[in-house]
């Protein structure tokens, strides 16, 4: 059995200059075919098509590829007004709704271990922005909610955060952005 490498270009996310220098305008993040990136190797084993594997046409990989391009993005409004972690973060948000919840909730609702929430749960209380009470039914837990100065810091990000979403959805039609997420609410639902 022989293996073949040849080059092909790869779907990235190109961040302009200026967006990744956090101004934020129309156009600023798009997702293109980049001619440029011959590096990424597709991997022929034989001439079995199941065991052929093109790592830039790979879903898991594609999908890591946005991930990164989102969270960066809207990781710049969190971190550059408040040093924020990315799990303090989706914490706060969590817990900005206006939602009180137990710490088992919230490894839930956030898709974080356990570990992660308790940081998380330290460090948002270290600051002040968490409140904790014990919960009456379940004497073993607690029940968590943002405090005053919480909430004024979730307040101020909600805007902020929803227009780097705009931004990153700036390039597609309504009808488009409705099918991205019904798409996206299909392969979780599946999996």
């Amino acid at each position: 059995m022989s293996t073949v490498i040849s080059k092909e270009t790869i779907f990235t996310f190109q961040v302009t200059e200026s967006y990744a220098k956090g101004q934020f305008k129309k156009g600023g993040a798009s997702l293109k075919r980049d001619a440029q990136m011959k590096d990424i190797p597709t991997c022929q084993t034989g001439t079995d098509a199941e065991t052929d594997f093109d790592l830039p046409d790979f879903f898991p990989y594609q999908t890591r590829v946005f991930y990164k391009c989102v969270s960066e993005a809207v990781a710049r409004v969190y971190v550059d007004e408040y040093g924020m972690k990315p799990y303090e973060w989706r914490a706060l948000a969590i817990l900005g709704m206006s939602n009180s919840y137990t710490p088992a909730e919230l490894v839930t609702l956030s898709s974080m271990d356990k570990v992660t929430v308790s940081r998380a749960i330290a460090s948002l209380s270290k600051r002040g922005w968490l409140l904790s009470r014990s919960n009456k039914k379940d004497g073993r837990s607690r029940i968590l909610r943002t405090s005053a100065e919480g909430q004024k810091v979730f307040s101020h990000l909600v805007p902020k955060m929803r227009a780097v979403e705009q931004e990153i959805l700036g390039g597609l039609s309504q009808d488009e952005i409705s099918e991205l997420r019904r798409l996206m609410r299909k392969v979780v639902d599946g999996s």
